[in-house]
């Protein structure tokens, strides 16, 4: 787990799964889920989160994603999907390269965001790193011509250490009337961010 010349990890829940940015992942999980739903409704519901699910992949490996993993599961009230994604940002030359200024420019799907989207800029303190920016709120983004979705978000931006590279922790699902106890779970996987030998080694792994 490297970020040029430092280490780090951040651990995620046991029941969340880490995955191929290529999507290899999400089609064995798609698979998985598909042979163990019966009616037409639910498997048009799994086909359309994971095709969902591939976009937001898709744009993200564009965009310097270096580590993603999350969770799909069928509950009796419906389906949950949530993620997260670790991105590796280096400050284009004459922009802005503050939180405030990253975060206008960023979305969880990379696509561009619409009039929907409410975000609010806020601080928050990793143990593992110190005080660090954070963007909280509902995206709504176009993922593909014509299609928008809207997402709890999470985006927290923590600095790389003796460099100018930002490490850019997004926390995402499509969940929005969960965004409360979603949020609290967010700031929980985040918070066990770390640089360092010593830093949390779950199911978390990435490499810049």
């Amino acid at each position: 787990m490297t970020a040029g010349s430092h280490t780090f990890g951040i651990a995620i829940p046991e029941n969340w799964t880490e995955y191929d940015l290529h999507g290899d992942t999400l089609a064995e999980r798609r698979a998985e889920m598909l042979r163990h739903a019966p009616q037409k409704e639910t498997r048009d519901a799994i086909n359309h989160t994971f095709r969902s699910a591939r976009r937001i992949m898709e744009g993200a490996r564009m965009r310097g994603a270096i580590y993603a993993a999350g969770t799909t599961a069928m509950y009796e009230d419906g389906l949950l999907m949530a993620g997260l994604m670790v991105f590796s940002v280096n400050p284009p030359p004459g922009e802005d390269f503050s939180a405030k200024g990253i975060a206008e420019q960023f979305s969880a799907t990379g696509g561009r965001r619409r009039e929907g989207t409410t975000r609010t800029l806020t601080t928050a303190t990793l143990p593992g790193v110190g005080p660090v920016g954070r963007m909280t709120g509902i995206e709504e983004t176009e993922i593909a011509d014509g299609i928008s979705y809207k997402m709890v978000v999470t985006h927290t931006f923590v600095p790389v250490p003796g460099g100018e590279r930002v490490l850019i922790i997004t926390c995402f699902s499509p969940n929005i009337p969960l965004a409360e106890p979603l949020c609290d779970l967010f700031d929980a996987i985040t918070s066990t961010f770390a640089f360092g030998e010593q830093a949390p080694v779950a199911a978390g792994a990435a490499a810049t």
